[in-house]
């Protein structure tokens, strides 16, 4: 039976271990979280593309006739790579595509600019690599997360992973080839190819990515993760139980990213001594990981030491610092995930911390310093696809 209207969806992720150091080639851990971003696809009678980013909130559309016209005279497959997309959408001309849509992102709105410039960026260079030249009925996307966007836990490979599954499902309906029984998670080369995508994304969205939250959107599952090789994934012998906790202080990956690489030109030496020692520390997280034995207390020594290492790179913020703070107070070690300088804290539990009053204690504390919290789990599955009726 063929596909009129599909949902994807794609987990947040977070880095355990090894934020930064990843961007110079030193191994990170990471896993996928229950906390999703959705695409939603369904075909309109009326001739016309709409994209809603219903989480920013921000809507836009274009005309089937300019949406096709948009096919034939942008090449985003062959002719317009992803760094060079970037520098048209920093530079003082506007919005590249400004002459096919009819609602223009806000002058003072990055996230509206680079949300609808990634989607028809991604919607064209995907479209157009699996030979789609143009369409012949509109459609409706509906993007919506239910993670804090700019909060590290990688709401914007999210984001170009559901978008790019998308372009690629909807490629496939426009060929007549999506079937309801198709499994993205049964098609590794599919799921390569909407990693790589999603990749893309990450560059005009991060210029600098390290490929890690692209790769764990996609596959899920806990990874040791090193740039430029095959991920590992980690056998895990006990749950890793975690509390994030988010700052509500958004902050940006590259300019964060761009501190860190300023830091290293200035004071190379001292850096790399960081960034290596920040790789070995991985390599005994993975040892404990994959060990059957109750080494938490290994883990929490380990937790401090690598939020040491993040703060003297000068990517923490007062706001993560009372997190942390608070965290020791009640006996916890904790830690920034992602770029740092706000975002989200990881806060490590052990087995039985559902019967601790120091947890309990923690969590109030959390609650009354204004701070919203989640308890998760590490694990569980990358991007998915349902139909829809």
């Amino acid at each position: 039976m063929s596909v009129a209207g599909f949902e994807v969806s794609a987990p947040g992720k977070v880095i355990l271990h090894g934020e930064h150091s990843v961007v110079y080639g030193k191994p990170a851990i990471a896993g996928p979280i229950g906390l999703r971003t959705y695409l939603t696809y369904k075909r309109l009678q009326t001739p016309e593309v709409i994209l809603d980013f219903a989480s920013i909130p921000f809507n836009s559309s274009l005309s089937l006739e300019s949406f096709n016209a948009f096919l034939a005279q942008f090449d985003c497959h062959s002719n317009l790579q992803p760094l060079e997309f970037l520098e048209k959408m920093r530079s003082a001309e506007g919005f590249p595509f400004a002459n096919f849509v009819t609602r223009q992102p806000a002058q003072d709105s990055i996230k509206e600019k680079f949300s609808l410039g990634t989607a028809l960026y991604l919607l064209n260079r995907i479209l157009r690599s699996e030979g789609v030249e143009s369409l012949e009925s509109g459609f409706q996307l509906t993007l919506k997360s239910v993670m804090s966007i700019g909060a590290g836990l990688g709401s914007s490979a999210g984001y170009g992973v559901c978008v790019s599954a998308g372009a690629f499902l909807l490629s496939k309906i426009i060929k007549g080839e999506l079937e309801a029984n198709f499994s993205l998670q049964d098609s590794p080369e599919v799921l390569e190819k909407i990693s790589k995508w999603a990749f893309d994304s990450e560059i005009v969205m991060h210029e600098r990515p390290s490929g890690i939250d692209n790769t764990i959107c996609t596959y899920g599952n806990l990874i040791k993760f090193k740039r430029g090789k095959p991920f590992e994934s980690l056998k895990l012998r006990q749950q890793v139980n975690i509390l994030i906790v988010d700052t509500g202080v958004s902050r940006t990956t590259a300019k964060l990213v761009a501190g860190v690489a300023d830091l290293k030109s200035r004071h190379p030496g001292m850096m790399d001594s960081i960034l290596d020692a920040m790789g070995h520390l991985v390599d005994d997280v993975v040892s404990i990981l994959e060990d059957d034995g109750d080494r938490f207390e290994e883990l929490r020594t380990l937790v401090s030491i690598n939020g040491n290492l993040l703060r003297a790179i000068g990517v923490s913020h007062p706001s993560l610092e009372r997190i942390f703070r608070l965290a020791e107070e009640s006996g916890f070690s904790s830690k920034l995930t992602g770029a740092g300088g706000g975002g989200c804290a990881l806060v490590f539990l052990p087995q039985d911390y559902e019967s601790s009053k120091e947890y309990a204690e923690l969590t109030q504390n959390l609650t009354k310093a204004g701070f919203h919290w989640i308890q998760t789990t590490i694990g569980g599955q990358g991007v998915q696809f349902k139909p829809l009726e």
